[in-house]
């Protein structure tokens, strides 16, 4: 278990859920910004009821300001 693992609380409920933590949320609240359960990719969602939907993955903070610069994503990642 790496030293971030130990620090953070395991999450139990789903990543579609609204109570799911989010680093991110849009002005308008129709999208936000997680990280997966596993803390290894970025995933932007986008609210439709009664959830969130997954809409993109990435790797890599840069790549998802590249794909979604248009919604006004923080130009530094969020923590």
């Amino acid at each position: 278990m790496n030293e971030l693992s130990k620090t953070v609380e395991e999450i139990s409920i789903p990543e579609n859920h609204p109570d799911y933590p989010e680093l991110w949320v849009s002005k308008c609240n129709t999208y936000r910004l997680i990280r997966c359960v596993d803390d290894i990719q970025w995933i932007l969602q986008k609210y439709k009821t009664p959830k969130f939907h997954n809409k993109s993955y990435h790797m890599y903070y840069e790549s998802l300001l590249s794909r979604w610069s248009q919604i006004g994503l923080p130009k530094v990642a969020p923590e």
